[in-house]
């Protein structure tokens, strides 16, 4: 077993690119390149699944608004990206602290604070693409694509937090370990 988690940290840390699903994608503006775009990144799908997973444990509303707030950080984190305020750093930077703060809010009893805070910060993955595609034109039918895949990739963390919540003791901790591995990743 040792073996095998070496094995894994070493792949995981020889690859820092794994993380950033930002670099190497085409830029054209269509529903299929904004929906297939979420599952080429770590950083996209381990956030839509560890906050599905966080909010496994809510009420059904939270849930519900868990999913909408989402979707409405995604996209106006993507409007805000448009308008060119912030640096493509910057929303690197952010994306990874999201990951952090999902991190300790799955390691602790996460309060709603830390659910809102995990929301708004989720702007950091729309920012980063509205300011890498904000001279492209019209980009409605990616961003389409993007939240609707990220909504997919939601609701798969939230069947995977049940599961979790019944046959694996310790499991949000685990995912929110994984979840810091990748935001470390993401600093490299």
């Amino acid at each position: 077993m040792t073996y095998l988690k070496r094995t894994f940290a070493t792949l995981v840390t020889a690859f820092p690119m794994w993380a950033m699903a930002h670099p190497g994608h085409e830029h054209q503006n269509s529903f299929m390149t904004g929906f297939i775009h979420p599952f080429t990144g770590l950083d996209h799908l381990m956030m839509a699944i560890a906050f599905g997973v966080l909010l496994w444990s809510a009420t059904t509303r939270w849930k519900l608004a868990g999913l909408v707030g989402l979707m409405i950080a995604m996209v106006s984190g993507f409007a805000l990206g448009q308008l060119n305020i912030f640096s493509s750093s910057i929303a690197e930077y952010g994306i990874v602290f999201s990951l952090s703060i999902l991190a300790i809010a799955l390691w602790t009893k996460a309060s709603r604070l830390f659910v809102l805070a995990t929301i708004i910060i989720a702007s950091f993955h729309g920012m980063a693409h509205g300011i890498e595609l904000s001279q492209s034109g019209h980009v409605m039918g990616l961003v389409l694509g993007m939240v609707v895949a990220m909504s997919c990739i939601y609701a798969v963390g939230l069947a995977l937090g049940a599961l979790v919540q019944k046959y694996v003791p310790n499991g949000k901790k685990i995912i929110g370990g994984i979840a810091a591995l990748v935001a470390l990743i993401g600093l490299a």
